[in-house]
C-alpha cells in the first residue's frame, strides 16, 4: 500500500477573474447567512462556538480569564444527552459570570501580541482511584509560549480536582489556528469526554483581504462569512444491553464495499459501545469495571497498554453537537436524499465564499472531509492556511502524484487528531437545495480502515438569490503583503546532554542522532510505542518524580537561539501525526521508497508521518519572555514534549522531548 500523508499533494488553484465589487444588499446578508435551524444543543449551536469570557471587556491587548473544568450534562443532539467533562469560562475570581458548561470550551479570539492570562480551576470529582484519575491542567496546543505555561506532565504539577488551581499567563506571537486540553493523567479519556477548545489568532493581515464591507468576499471570504469547526467524536452509552456492536449497515463508507459492517467485528481494538459499555468497561486507570456504564456515561477508552483498544468515537459532533444524518453517498453522483428529521442546517448564498476554520481535538480519527452539492457533486474545499498565517498560495490538497498517494481525493481536507485546516469554498452560483459536508474513514493503518462510515459534519441550506458576482478563489494570497518567512538553514546541531546547575549536576541521558525513530518495538524487544526504542512511562500522578524520568535516551539536547534540523522516520506499518510542543517548525521534505513531497512555505506544530517515511524539517529555537516577567526572553528554555497526536499511543510511549538549553 502506498504511503500518504496530509498535505503531500497540492497543486495552484486557477485564477479566475477578480470582480471589481461585490453589490450585496446589506440586509438581504444578514437575512441569508449565519441563520441556523433551531436544535437543542450543547454550547450555543452546531455552527458557533462560545466565546471566552474577560475580566475587563474593554481591554484591546489581551484577556484575562478562569477557565473551569467540570462534569455536566450536555445535549449533544437527537435527543441524546451526555455525562460530559465540559470547560467553561468565568470573568471573575468568584466564578459567577460564566459561558455554560459546554462541548467544546469556549474560543479564544486573540491578536498577535496578546497577552493571554488563565486562572484554571480543576472543578472534576475526585474519582477515588489510585492514582488520582481526575487531576487535569491545560496545553495550549501550538501557542509559543514560556515553558513554565505550556501545561504537560513535566512542566508542572497536574492540578488536583474539586477546586485545585494553576495560573497561566504567556503571550501569543504567531497567527493561526490552535486549541487547548488536558495533558495529564488520564488525559485522553478527558479529552474524549469533552475537554478542549479552539483558539484562533488573528493574521494581522487578513483585514487587508477581506474587503472594506464586511459582508463582502474579498481575496479571503469576509468575518461574515467564516465559521470555527471544532470537529470531534464521541462515545455516549445507552441502557445496560442495548449498546450496538456495529454501526448502521445501511451508511455508506468510502471504500464502497457493500455491507461494509461485516468487516467491522466487535472486537477488543474497536470502538463499539457493547465493548466500551457493557462487555469491556474501563476506569480512567484502564482497570476492568466489574459494572457496565449507565445510559448517558462517556465511557473511559484509555486502555493499559498497546495491545489494548484504539477507540474512535461513535458519534460525529459539530462544535458539540451531531448534526443530523443524510441518506446517500456522497462519492455517487445523483439526488441525495433527505436529512435526518431535526437535522441542523446553515443558511448560505448562491454565490458566496465561505471560511472554515477547523480543529480536530479527536484522541484517534482522521476526519476526513469532502463538500457537495445535492446532487452528489464535488465543490472542492482549498487550503489557505492552518496552523500558522495565511499561505503563499492557495493549495488543493489531496490525489496521487510523484509515487505519491495520500489516500485521499483531490479537493479534499485531510485534519489527523490535533490538526487544523483554515479552508475556503465557493458556494457555486447556481446551487440549490441542501450542501453537505461529510467526513470519511481514512485508511491510517496500512492493512485496512477503521471501519466508520461516512457522516455528515454541516449542512449548508442555499436560499435567496444569487451574488451579483460570485466568489472566485484566487492563486495569490499575500500579493503585496510579503511571503512567508523561510527559515534558511541550520546554524547549530544537537548538543550533548548536559547537566543544568540546580536541576539535575550530573550528566543526563539523551541522544545526539537527529533522526527521531517512531517505533512499535522497544530496545528488549518488547511490543510497545515508543521513540527510538524506548517508551516513556506515562503513569503520571501530578507528581514530578513518580513515573517521571527526568532525562531519557530518547530525549535530545539543543541551545536556544539556533535553528536546527530534525528528522522524524516512522518504522511502523501505521500513520503518526507528529506533534512538537513549544516551537513552530518548517517541513522540507517528507521521502520515503516510493516518491518524495516538498511542502509549501509554512510554519506548523503537527504533520502526519506515513508509514516507512521520513519527515525533515528545520525549527528555530527561539527565545521568549519568561512567565509573568516580559523582560527577558529565557521562556523558550526547558523540556518540551514530543509525541504522536494519537493519545494511546503517546500514552503508552510514543513520546518524548527536546530540552532546550
Amino acid at each position: 500500500m502506498k504511503a500518504g500523508l496530509l498535505r503531500s499533494f497540492f497543486k495552484i488553484v486557477n485564477v479566475n477573474s477578480r470582480k471589481a465589487c461585490l453589490v450585496v444588499v446589506l440586509g438581504l446578508m444578514l437575512g441569508l447567512f449565519g441563520n441556523e435551524s433551531a436544535q437543542a444543543t450543547t454550547g450555543v449551536g452546531p455552527y458557533e462556538v462560545p466565546k471566552v469570557k474577560d475580566r475587563d471587556s474593554n481591554s484591546s491587548n489581551g484577556v484575562e480569564t478562569w477557565i473551569v473544568a467540570e462534569e455536566a450534562t450536555v445535549d449533544i443532539g437527537n435527543g441524546v444527552k451526555a455525562n460530559a467533562m465540559t470547560f467553561k469560562s468565568c470573568s471573575d475570581a468568584q466564578l459567577k459570570d460564566c459561558t455554560t458548561p459546554g462541548i467544546p470550551g469556549p474560543e479564544f479570539r486573540l491578536k498577535v501580541n496578546d497577552r493571554v492570562i488563565v486562572h484554571f480551576v480543576n472543578k472534576l470529582k475526585k474519582s477515588g482511584l489510585t492514582p488520582e484519575a481526575n487531576v487535569s491542567g491545560i496545553h495550549w496546543h501550538g501557542i509559543e509560549l514560556n515553558n513554565a505555561s505550556d501545561g504537560t506532565e513535566v512542566t508542572q504539577p497536574a492540578v488536583d480536582p474539586t477546586g485545585g488551581t494553576f495560573t497561566y499567563d504567556f503571550t501569543v506571537t504567531r497567527p493561526g489556528i490552535f486549541w487547548y486540553h488536558p495533558h495529564h493523567h488520564s488525559s485522553t479519556n478527558q479529552v474524549a469526554k469533552g475537554l478542549y477548545g479552539s483558539i484562533i489568532i488573528e493574521d494581522p493581515y487578513e483585514a487587508q483581504l477581506q474587503g472594506s464591507n464586511p459582508l463582502v468576499d474579498g481575496v479571503i471570504p469576509s468575518a461574515a462569512h467564516t465559521k470555527t469547526l471544532v470537529l470531534s467524536d464521541i462515545t455516549v452509552c445507552g441502557k445496560s444491553g442495548t449498546n450496538p456492536a456495529t454501526f448502521d449497515g445501511t451508511l455508506p463508507h468510502v471504500s464502497g464495499i457493500q455491507s461494509w459492517q461485516i468487516n467491522y467485528q466487535n472486537h477488543i481494538l474497536t470502538q463499539s459501545p457493547s465493548i466500551l459499555c457493557d462487555m469491556y468497561p474501563l476506569d480512567a486507570n484502564g482497570v476492568y469495571l466489574k459494572q457496565p456504564y449507565g445510559k448517558g456515561d462517556v465511557p473511559n477508552i484509555q486502555s493499559p497498554s498497546l495491545t489494548g483498544r484504539m477507540s474512535e468515537g461513535f458519534t460525529v459532533l459539530t462544535n458539540g453537537v451531531n448534526v443530523g444524518g443524510r441518506a446517500g453517498n456522497p462519492h455517487v453522483l445523483g439526488p441525495l436524499g433527505a436529512l435526518a428529521p431535526g437535522a441542523s442546517t446553515l443558511d448560505v448564498q448562491p454565490g458566496q465564499g465561505l471560511r472554515l476554520q477547523i480543529v480536530n481535538p479527536s484522541p484517534v480519527r482522521y476526519m476526513r472531509l469532502r463538500l457537495t452539492d445535492s446532487n452528489a457533486g464535488q465543490i472542492q474545499l482549498v487550503r489557505v492556511g492552518g496552523q500558522g498565517e495565511l499561505l503563499d498560495y492557495a493549495i488543493v490538497e489531496g490525489g496521487s502524484t510523484g509515487g505519491f498517494d495520500t489516500k485521499y481525493e483531490s479537493g479534499e481536507i485531510l485534519l489527523p487528531p490535533a490538526g487544523r485546516a483554515d479552508v475556503v469554498a465557493a458556494i457555486p452560483g447556481n446551487a440549490s437545495g441542501v450542501l453537505t459536508l461529510w467526513t470519511e474513514d481514512f485508511q491510517r493503518v496500512a492493512a485496512t480502515y477503521s471501519w466508520t462510515p461516512t457522516v455528515p459534519v454541516m449542512h449548508l441550506k442555499v436560499t435567496g438569490s444569487a451574488v451579483p458576482s460570485s466568489y472566485s478563489i484566487p492563486t495569490s494570497l499575500r500579493a503585496g503583503l510579503g511571503p512567508v518567512q523561510v527559515l534558511g538553514g541550520p546554524t547549530a546541531g544537537l548538543v550533548n546532554p548536559t547537566g543544568e546547575a540546580g536541576v539535575n549536576d550530573t550528566t543526563p541521558a539523551g541522544s545526539t542522532d537527529p533522526d527521531i525513530q517512531l517505533t512499535f518495538f522497544t530496545k528488549g524487544g518488547a511490543f510497545e510505542a515508543s521513540v527510538d526504542g524506548v517508551p516513556m512511562p506515562r503513569d503520571f500522578d501530578g507528581g514530578m518524580a513518580s513515573g517521571n524520568p527526568f532525562y531519557l535516551d530518547s530525549a535530545r539536547h539543543a541551545a536556544l537561539s539556533n535553528v536546527i534540523e530534525l528528522k522524524v522516520t516512522n518504522t511502523t506499518g501505521a500513520h503518526h501525526p507528529f506533534h512538537l510542543h513549544g516551537f513552530s517548525f518548517q517541513p522540507k521534505r517528507l521521502t520515503s521508497s516510493t516518491g518524495g513531497h516538498i511542502f509549501p512555505n509554512e510554519f506548523l506544530d503537527i504533520v502526519d508521518v506515513p508509514a516507512n517515511n521520513t519527515l525533515t524539517f528545520l525549527v528555530s529555537l527561539d527565545g521568549r519572555p519568561m512567565k509573568g516577567d516580559l523582560s527577558g526572553l529565557n521562556g523558550g528554555k526547558g523540556r518540551w514534549l514530543f509525541h504522536c497526536h494519537i493519545l494511546p499511543h503517546a500514552t503508552f510511549g510514543m513520546m518524548s522531548e527536546l530540552h532546550v538549553h
